[in-house]
C-alpha cells in the first residue's frame, strides 16, 4: 500500500514537459460519458417512478421489492454522475435537489418527518413539491420513505401508507424531471453543450480548450475530494469509538459503500473519456499510469467490502479499507489539482466541497 500511494504522492514534487492539450475535449467527454450517463440515471429514474406508481395502486412486498432494488440502481447511476458539478447539473441548484448532502443537522430527517406527520398535501403534488425545499424532495428524502422508519406502512392500506406512497411517488416523478431536464440540456441542441463542446473567443463561459479543461480537472478533483471528505470521513471518525454509520448517506438502504464505488467507477470512466493520458508528454506518461492503478487499487478494496456499514466502521478489515480509500481518494484530488492541471497548463483553484 505504501508503495503505491508513494507513487502517487511523488507527483506533487516531479517535473515535467508541458503535455499538449487533447483534442476536441470537451465534445469527446460529452459524447463519449456525459449523454449515456446522464440519459442512464433519466432512464432509471423514470423506471423508479413507475416501480412507485405500481406499488401504489397495489401494494405488496414484491411490489416493494422491485422499487427498492431499483432505487438501489438509481443510486448507482445519480453517483456515476454527480461529480459534473457544472453546467447543467448545477442549473437551479438541481445538484442540492437530487442529493442534498452534507446533512450534518438532518434536516432531511426532520422535514420529512414533518411532511408524514401532517400528511402535508403539497408533497403529493410533483408541481408544488418541488418548490418545497431541497431536503424534501431528493434521493435522500425518498431513500427514508422507501427504507426509513415506518416504511412497512407502504404494504398497508391505510391512510399513512397511502400519503407515504404518494409523497414517494411525488418525489420519484420530480426526481424524473429534473433528470429529463438535464439530459435536455447536455442535448446537442443544448446552450451549454455549444459552448463547452466548442470553445471560441466569441463564448460567454468558454472562450478557449484551456478554459474546458480546467473545468473537466475541476471536476475531477472535486469528485474524488467529495467521496472522501464528504461522504466517508463524516461516518468514519478519526478513532473506532468517533464512528457512526448514521452520518453515512443512504445507509438506511446499505448503499453507502457501493455508491462511492459506483462513484469512482464514474470518474475513472470519466478520466479515460477526457483522453489526457494521450495527450501527456513522454516524461509525464507516468501520472496516468499513477492514476488509472490508483483507481483500480481503490476500486478493488471498495469491491472487498461486502458488509454492513455499520460493520465497516468498527476495527478490522472494513475500517482499514476505508481508512485507505479516504488517503486513497485524496491522492487523487492532490494529483489531479496540481500535476495533472500543470501538465495541461490550467489553474484550478477551488473549494470541492461547494461546487464553485
Amino acid at each position: 500500500m505504501r508503495r503505491i500511494l508513494c507513487a502517487v504522492f511523488l507527483c506533487l514534487w516531479a517535473t515535467g514537459a508541458s503535455a499538449g492539450m487533447p483534442d476536441n475535449l470537451g465534445l469527446r467527454v460529452t459524447e463519449t460519458f456525459v449523454r449515456p450517463s446522464v440519459a442512464q440515471f433519466a432512464n432509471t429514474a423514470a423506471a423508479l417512478s413507475g416501480d412507485i406508481d405500481r406499488l401504489c395502486r397495489e401494494p405488496g412486498e414484491p411490489r416493494l421489492d422491485t422499487a427498492r432494488q431499483r432505487f438501489d440502481t438509481l443510486v448507482d447511476a445519480w453517483f456515476r454522475v454527480s461529480f459534473l458539478r457544472f453546467g447543467p447539473m448545477v442549473e437551479d441548484n438541481r445538484f442540492e435537489k437530487i442529493f442534498f448532502w452534507p446533512d450534518p443537522r438532518g434536516v432531511v430527517l426532520r422535514q420529512v418527518g414533518a411532511i408524514l406527520a401532517g400528511k402535508d398535501a403539497d408533497a403529493i403534488d410533483p408541481a408544488k413539491l418541488a418548490a418545497k425545499s431541497v431536503a424534501v424532495q431528493g434521493l435522500p428524502a425518498l431513500e427514508f420513505l422507501l427504507f426509513g422508519t415506518g416504511s412497512p406502512s407502504l404494504l398497508e392500506k391505510t391512510d399513512e401508507g397511502r400519503f407515504r406512497c404518494a409523497y414517494a411517488l411525488s418525489a420519484s416523478v420530480v426526481l424524473s424531471e429534473r433528470a429529463t431536464a438535464i439530459v435536455a440540456d447536455w442535448g446537442p441542441d443544448g446552450a451549454f453543450v455549444r459552448e463547452f463542446a466548442h470553445p471560441g473567443p466569441d463564448n460567454d463561459i468558454y472562450r478557449d480548450d484551456k478554459e474546458v479543461a480546467a473545468e473537466v480537472v475541476k471536476a475531477l478533483a472535486g469528485g474524488t475530494a467529495f467521496l472522501a471528505e464528504a461522504i466517508i470521513v463524516p461516518f468514519l471518525g478519526k478513532a473506532p469509538e468517533q464512528a457512526n454509520f448514521r452520518k453515512a448517506p443512504l445507509w438506511r438502504s446499505g448503499a453507502t459503500i457501493r455508491a462511492v464505488r459506483s462513484g469512482l467507477a464514474g470518474l475513472r470512466d470519466f478520466y479515460a473519456a477526457t483522453g489526457i493520458g494521450e495527450a501527456l508528454s513522454e516524461s509525464d506518461r507516468w501520472i496516468d499510469g499513477g492514476l488509472r492503478l490508483e483507481m483500480r487499487k481503490i476500486l478493488d478494496t471498495l469491491d472487498k467490502l461486502d458488509m454492513p456499514i455499520e460493520e465497516a466502521v468498527r476495527p478490522g478489515p472494513g475500517r482499514e479499507g476505508l481508512i485507505y480509500t479516504v488517503i486513497a481518494l485524496k491522492s487523487l484530488h492532490t494529483t489531479m489539482d496540481t500535476r495533472v492541471a500543470q501538465a495541461l497548463g490550467v489553474s484550478v483553484g477551488f473549494n470541492a466541497l461547494d461546487g464553485d
